[in-house]
């Protein structure tokens, strides 16, 4: 009996003691939970959703990158229409305002071929070349938009044309001044494409502003008859649509009996 039995006191072994790794190999490794999850990796399944998921997100910024690019374009091209409205407008008043107030000549040849008298032909070279109604006006200046095809004095022509899509514009036909049968043939028999200065256009109109011999006052004409007023208008208004544009006229002619001052135009 040893000591510790006489005593009282049983001693177990302990487990290190009892089990023992066999000679010639190392203990095994205890296992930790989670670690065969480690080694294992994705499933197939969370590799679609991850790449799913990716693309949706690449997606919706694509869409809103083009989104972005588009609304700059679009407001680009809506300044560039405005630059170029405000271009042509400047053109309208640059070639309007230097409307050249031309009276046409008369020779004894010119008497003799036409038949005219002498009271008929001193009317007739004191009408300055210009014509207007409420839709069209022909008038003869010294700022021609096509400079190249028109250089010195000019003849234009103002009014309603159509494109080929059924657009309606203000259009412009120029034609280089070479006598009185060049602002006749205008005036009657326009050719050609007009040039388009201010589009799209709905509703056209002009009216004139000039002396009235009746009130002796200065009004706003729909129509203007050089033939009658002997004169031509000293401020021209143009309205397409809700825009109204007024020019008035640097070059001013009165004939007889009419007031060389052009007022001041409303």
């Amino acid at each position: 009996m040893s000591h510790l039995q006489r005593n009282g006191v049983s001693r177990q072994p302990s487990v290190c003691q009892s089990v023992r790794a066999p000679a010639g190999r190392m203990p095994a490794a205890p296992v930790q939970a989670g670690g065969l999850r480690s080694q294992r990796g994705f499933t197939l399944i969370e590799v679609i959703v991850a790449f799913s998921i990716l693309a949706l997100l690449s997606l919706a910024l694509f869409m809103a990158f083009r989104l972005a690019v588009n609304s700059y374009q679009k407001g680009q091209e809506r300044m560039e229409k405005e630059a170029q409205k405000r271009v042509l407008e400047d053109q309208i008043k640059r070639q309007l305002g230097s409307l050249f107030p031309l009276r046409p000549a008369v020779s004894m040849n010119n008497l003799q071929q036409t038949g005219m008298q002498a009271s008929e032909a001193l009317a007739y070279a004191q009408t300055p070349l210009f014509y207007g109604d409420s839709v069209t006006m022909t008038f003869i200046t010294v700022a021609p938009l096509m400079l190249q095809e028109n250089p010195g004095l000019t003849v234009v022509r103002y009014g309603l044309a159509q494109d080929e899509h059924g657009v309606h514009y203000l259009g412009a036909m120029e034609m280089r001044y070479l006598g009185v049968d060049s602002f006749t043939f205008m005036l009657r028999d326009p050719r050609g494409k007009p040039l388009p200065l201010i589009e799209p256009v709905r509703d056209l109109s002009f009216e004139y502003y000039g002396y009235d011999a009746q009130t002796q006052t200065y009004s706003w004409y729909r129509a203007w008859d050089t033939e009658q007023l002997r004169s031509t208008p000293s401020a021209v208004k143009i309205h397409a649509d809700e825009k109204t544009i007024v020019v008035p006229i640097n070059a001013y002619y009165s004939g007889p009996m009419m007031p060389m001052a052009g007022g001041v135009i409303p």
